[in-house]
């Protein structure tokens, strides 16, 4: 009867991947064929779901192509997933693991606070229109953040049940994840900045796409996955293991450092006083303290030859240096080769970053950016009912809760779709500032241009209040910080009482010259301005390829993706605490500390400091940002949560 059931809910997950699908623009995307293709992996390997779900979880992304970041790609991935999984449900036993008593009573808990945190996200339930299910500020937001806790509810029983050790298949998962959004956090540094450029004022966001308007969707994930490494690195016995952790560490760690965020460096620092002080209490405990201290010295000693070096020599003498510092270290400790190798590895990485320009900066600017933090954390509980202190504003509520009851009374821009009649098209409306100005929200279109190609760029336009201006620009652009832009000529539109059509001639020039990703972008600017847009058209000259789809915006956000590039305030309460607070009061922190304890509880008396150092990480990062308000990284986090809080069994 148990095994029906399962099967009953597969079929129920295949009817729900079947709709997804049929809705989702999948063209000019890959998704089909790697769905198939992993459906086809689970069909043959079904005890590997685990695996095969972390690894694509944090890299399966097509959201800025596709416009789409209320159904998304993970949805059919989980559908997918939770339908093969529930197939071949092991059958329940006595002699599984379960969870401990107070981690179930901390998932009863949190269940009744996201449920409860999703109808007062929801509310007030208006009519679904065209921008119900593309914008922050509908109340279906509750839907898109939310997801993540029902889903990690579904994926508990074939957890619980998974015939292979859970803890090796996350452990494996999170390493194929890593590797993958390291490749693509290094991809993007060679295209914008270069691999050795530590100056420039520019942060990767990787395969995130839910950095479009800040946040720390990549940092938290590499708190994560980068202490898990310790596992594979100080396995016994599993050489590929330790050879791929040594493989993986370097590129991890570079892409770390690489997004310059002071909380992930704490985050890491942390973690590695974590994985640190067991080894350090063996050798204390073992009567051989001095070889501590020894090793100890002979790290410093270590990161003041690469400084000098790198001080006086600059690369040229650094990289030679390094080299022979591996060697040497190769030699000399070939018993505890591994950690020896790694812990080189890591501070040679990280002294020619410390060198940057733009770390100085960053380090800086801390107390301007802490005073920042306070302000706003304050505001947000300003903004709260005096009735939502046990069961909080809504799931999903901030982004709108900021836009209209900011005390300070500024007002972020914002964007909707408008129906009249049966035409419908944009709307931009312009942000009000103290200052006057401020952060543009600017429209995206992923575009495919030839270098030196005359376009015809066309927009239909009106304006019904006061003068404004309308941007309009062509740049690469991965998804933050646009660079090499060709502006279209910047035009104030007058008011008026009809649409008006502009037309520009424009040279591509160096566009599409080579790899780098490129981009139209459109924004409004102007006190109370509010510019309506329509039939936006890019076409070659002289044969009239268009290469906008959905110029008309009448599929509303379909090919159309923002981006609040340095404005993040007005989308992120920015702690994770208080972002569990301010959605489910009480009721969500207290279900959350439950879950939190009980894990690590766990995780101490089974001595497994490197899922330990990962949640410690992750917390800290969350000292500094939500976190929880990205789904994938929400179910990430609570997949971790509740392997760690498993009790072991055999091995992968």
């Amino acid at each position: 009867m148990q095994m029906s059931w399962a099967r009953l809910l597969a079929l129920i997950f295949f009817a729900g991947f079947a709709l997804a699908a049929s809705m989702y623009p999948m063209a000019g995307t890959w998704l089909l064929p790697i769905l198939a293709t992993y459906a086809a992996w689970l069909c043959w390997r079904p005890a590997l779901w685990l695996v095969s779900l972390l690894a694509l979880l944090p890299v399966l992304d097509f959201t800025p192509h596709t416009g789409w970041f209320f159904l998304e790609e993970i949805d059919l991935l989980l559908l997918l997933t939770a339908g093969l999984a529930y197939w071949h449900l092991p059958p329940n036993s006595d002699e599984l693991p379960r969870w401990p008593p107070l981690f179930r009573l901390g998932l009863v808990l949190m269940g009744l606070a996201v449920a409860i945190g999703m109808w007062r996200g929801l509310q007030p339930l208006g009519p679904v229109d065209a921008n119900t299910f593309n914008n922050y500020l509908s109340s279906a937001n509750a839907l898109r953040v939310g997801k993540a806790w029902v889903w990690t509810v579904v994926l508990l029983p074939p957890l619980r049940r998974s015939s292979i050790a859970p803890r090796e298949q996350l452990v494996a998962g999170m390493m194929l994840g890593l590797l993958l959004v390291s490749t693509a956090a290094i991809n993007e540094r060679m295209q914008f900045t270069g691999l050795l450029n530590f100056s420039t004022d520019y942060r990767i966001s990787a395969p995130f796409s839910a950095m479009h308007t800040g946040g720390a969707a990549l940092d938290g994930y590499l708190a994560l996955s980068i202490p898990l490494l310790a596992t594979w690195l100080l396995a016994r016995n599993a050489t590929w293991r330790n050879a791929a952790a040594l493989a993986l560490l370097p590129l991890a760690w570079y892409v770390a450092l690489a997004t310059f965020s002071r909380g992930l460096y704490l985050a890491l620092a942390a973690a590695l006083l974590v994985l640190a002080a067991p080894m350090l209490m063996d050798r204390l405990h073992g009567g051989a303290p001095r070889a501590g201290w020894i090793g100890l010295a002979g790290a410093v000693l270590a990161v003041v030859v690469l400084d000098l070096a790198f001080r006086f020599g600059g690369y040229r003498a650094y990289l030679p240096v390094l080299m022979a510092l591996l060697l040497l270290a190769a030699a000399h400790y070939r018993h505890h080769l591994s950690p020896t190798l790694a812990s080189l590895l890591l501070l040679g990485t990280v002294v020619p970053i410390c060198h940057g320009y733009y770390v100085n900066v960053r380090f800086a600017s801390i107390g301007n950016d802490w005073a920042t933090r306070l302000h706003h954390w304050k505001n947000t509980l300003a903004m709260m009912d005096a009735d939502a202190n046990l069961l909080g504003m809504g799931i999903g509520k901030f982004p709108a809760t900021y836009y209209w009851y900011y005390p300070q009374r500024e007002l972020p821009p914002s964007y909707q779709f408008i129906d009249q009649g049966s035409n419908r098209h944009l709307r931009l409306s312009a942000g009000q500032y103290a200052a006057g100005y401020g952060e543009l929200l600017r429209m995206l279109q992923s575009i495919q241009l030839r270098p030196h190609q005359q376009y015809a760029l066309g927009v239909d336009v009106w304006n019904g209040g006061p003068p404004a201006f309308l941007h309009i620009n062509v740049c690469q652009r991965q998804l933050l910080y646009p660079q090499n832009c060709l502006a279209v000529p910047l035009r104030q539109i007058p008011h008026g009482s009809a649409w008006q059509h502009y037309l520009y001639t424009i040279d591509s020039g160096v566009l599409g010259g080579d790899q780098l990703p490129v981009k139209l972008e459109i924004a409004a600017e102007g006190q109370l301005a509010v510019l309506d847009i329509d039939n936006l058209s890019l076409r070659t000259v002289p044969d009239g390829h268009e290469l906008l789809r959905n110029g008309s915006f009448s599929e509303a956000n379909t090919s159309w993706f923002f981006s609040s590039d340095r404005n993040h305030l007005p989308w992120h309460v920015k702690n994770l605490v208080l972002n569990l607070y301010f959605e489910m009061g009480w009721a969500g922190l207290c279900a959350y500390g439950l879950l939190l304890f009980s894990a690590v509880a766990v995780l101490l008396r089974r001595g497994d400091s490197a899922m330990l150092a990962a949640l410690l990480a992750f917390q800290l990062v969350g000292l500094f940002d939500s976190l929880l308000d990205v789904p994938r990284i929400t179910l990430l986090s609570m997949l971790l949560l509740s392997t760690a809080a498993l009790p072991s069994k055999g091995s992968l």
